[in-house]
């Protein structure tokens, strides 16, 4: 079999996952932080390193502003409904996943959240960001978009609408689920507000 769809989920699975599943169902099935006996705390240790390993990859310095969800979905709507309010205004880019695009646009209808697409100009990152730059208004709250698009592999300079974002008072989501574990984030040098990526691709 030759498989083209690692942009939806990696396959195969590398050994080295199997055998962590495979300790995780022997070793840690209590519920971390909820008891004081053995196996609670060996698991609540785990999930603790597991952040600080997460954060050290990232380069983010608070392993407690770690979250896990259930997907990098979850995630990214978990800052968009719970950034954004009546009101509001975001910036999203025209290669957004349904993942992105239709929380903002389910936001609009339901909440009162207006948008604007900005589009990406594949090999010209000073036009994509002045095409984001020109969809700003005075009550924009939030830049989200793509880091890499799934469907064509362009990437965006978000270190660059990081900074659009903060230079207007708004904040910056990246969505690194084609990214995360195949190219460097920086977190912190990025100047990143929010990054969200699944397990199950890159970082396997």
């Amino acid at each position: 079999m030759i498989y083209f769809d690692n942009a939806a989920t990696t396959y195969p699975k590398p050994p080295q996952l199997i055998g962590a599943f495979s300790d995780y169902l022997k070793m840690y099935g209590a519920n971390p932080g909820r008891s004081g006996h053995e196996m609670s705390l060996a698991t609540a240790k785990q999930v603790y390193e597991t952040r600080e390993l997460i954060g050290s990859l990232f380069h983010a310095e608070n392993p407690e502003a770690i979250l896990f969800t259930q997907n990098c979905t979850h995630s990214l709507n978990l800052v968009l409904k719970g950034v954004l309010k009546w009101g509001d205004h975001v910036v999203i880019s025209d290669l957004e996943h349904n993942s992105v695009l239709r929380p903002v646009y389910q936001l609009w209808r339901e909440h009162g959240v207006q948008y604007s697409v900005a589009q990406v100009v594949e090999g010209d990152d000073d036009a994509t960001v002045e095409n984001f730059r020109r969809c700003l208004h005075r009550n924009t709250r939030l830049i989200a978009c793509t880091h890499g698009s799934n469907v064509f592999g362009i990437k965006l300079p978000i270190e660059r609408l990081a900074r659009l974002a903060h230079e207007n008072n708004a904040l910056f989501l990246a969505d690194c689920a084609q990214t995360a574990g195949v190219e460097e984030i920086d977190f912190q040098a990025m100047g990143l507000d929010f990054l969200a990526a699944p397990g199950h691709k890159g970082l396997y």
